[in-house]
């Protein structure tokens, strides 16, 4: 048998089982590309809801701080009119 019949015989099977390997290579390839841009698409939701879970709780604690800031001014506020009324009391009972 000569190199020429050998490559006769030869060259049709690798083609026949080249071909349909090939496609079978691509298409996982394929799907290894839309897993990526799946994963991508979620990362990038996923920072979005961190960002907007961040921009939340900053408005939350920035309510309940102003919440104790007004807290602290009617307790400074009250605390000075005890004061003043302890004054009072006791002037009013030095004399």
């Amino acid at each position: 048998m000569g190199i020429l019949e050998f490559l006769v015989a030869t060259v049709p099977v690798v083609l026949f089982f080249a071909v349909p390997l090939y496609a079978i290579k691509r298409r996982s390839d394929q799907k290894d590309e839309r897993l990526k841009v799946d994963h991508m698409r979620e990362q990038k939701e996923l920072e979005q809801v961190r960002q907007e879970n961040y921009l939340l709780e900053n408005k939350q604690m920035r309510i309940e701080l102003d919440k104790i800031k007004e807290e602290r001014i009617l307790k400074e506020s009250d605390d000075q009119k005890k004061d003043r009324w302890l004054i009072e009391e006791s002037k009013e009972r030095e004399l």
